[in-house]
């Protein structure tokens, strides 16, 4: 990358991050509407892929300003929550879909136990739907964009602004 390119990400990182963010994720999206793909698996990780565009975006920003990515991808992995929240992460929601799997049959709702799946997918469709179903942006809003905005903003400010750059993703609309 031209060294000239390089500061100017340096001194604009919050608009560099926004740019290649939003053109990672809306060309993705933009070249899938076009395709006229159809529901399928396929077009599911593409969307998922297209969500990418965030991590991307602050990678890039974080090594033209001369940062570490090591230590910027490292905080994604440095949890510092007790076990009681590790336990209410897992155990609520299968809580959530026994109550309503115990509604469903006591207002007369047809139960077909073999039709029923590997209790294991389950915790599968959980680490698909947090990881790849939005996880992955979150080193990019999260772990970059708030550290940078808060250098000059309050935290309420910070969140408003982060509010307004995520409703410009293409993951807020509906049509994806």
């Amino acid at each position: 990358m031209v060294p000239s390119v390089r500061s100017w990400m340096d001194r604009h990182r919050i608009a560099s991050f926004l740019a290649i963010t939003y053109g990672f994720t809306w060309t993705i999206q933009g070249l899938l509407a076009v395709s006229g793909m159809g529901p399928s698996w396929t077009l599911s990780i593409l969307v998922g892929f297209g969500g990418f565009g965030p991590p991307i975006g602050a990678a890039v920003v974080v090594w033209a300003a001369g940062g570490s990515l090591r230590s910027w991808v490292g905080q994604f992995f440095r949890w510092r929550i007790g076990a009681r929240w590790w336990a209410a992460a897992l155990v609520i929601p299968l809580v959530v879909l026994a109550l309503g799997s115990a509604i469903y049959v006591v207002l007369g709702g047809p139960v077909d136990v073999d039709s029923l799946p590997f209790v294991g997918i389950y915790l599968f469709v959980m680490a698909w739907g947090t990881v790849w179903g939005g996880g992955q942006e979150e080193l990019g809003w999260r772990g970059f964009l708030v550290p940078v905005l808060q250098e000059r903003y309050s935290a309420l400010a910070t969140s408003l602004l982060v509010g307004a750059a995520w409703a410009g993703s293409p993951g807020t609309c509906p049509c994806s």
